[in-house]
């Protein structure tokens, strides 16, 4: 009778957990998610890139972020600076899958820096953002 009574909570828990296993494939490893390049020029002229001589007062890297609610925003994607950025840089890119959450969804491209201590100093988020419509498995460019 024990066996019979294992036999059967061994063939319920297979699919439960292959349930839970796709479930979260879908959710967290963005199977489903739209694949999104992002595109944006910056200029290095103001303040240059981070280097190994330049540890203050510079660019770091770049974050690609939702912003849709701003209670709750989220990295999608750290970004680093181009190779030997100098002046006014175009075509920096990322690409990423995103969602869900899917439907319109607020992107927002932000310079990252280091201040005059090394501290983080972030641009605003609103200068460079696109609404866009994030729908499963679509790929799409967004134009900052």
């Amino acid at each position: 009778m024990n066996a019979t009574v294992r036999q059967l909570a061994t063939k319920a828990l297979l699919p439960a957990g292959a349930a839970i296993a796709i479930s979260w494939s879908i959710f967290y490893a963005n199977l489903l998610g739209a694949t999104v390049t992002a595109t944006w020029t910056y200029d290095y002229e103001p303040e240059p890139a981070c280097s190994s001589t330049q540890t203050t007062n510079c660019i770091d890297h770049f974050e690609v972020k939702d912003i849709t609610n701003q209670q709750d925003i989220t990295l999608i994607k750290k970004v680093n600076n181009p190779e030997h950025p100098v002046g006014k840089v175009d075509h920096i890119s990322a690409v990423f899958k995103y969602g869900p959450p899917f439907g319109l969804r607020t992107i927002s491209v932000i310079a990252v820096a280091r201040g005059p201590k090394g501290n983080r100093v972030c641009s605003n988020p609103f200068a460079a953002r696109a609404t866009v419509a994030i729908r499963p498995g679509t790929q799409m460019s967004v134009l900052f």
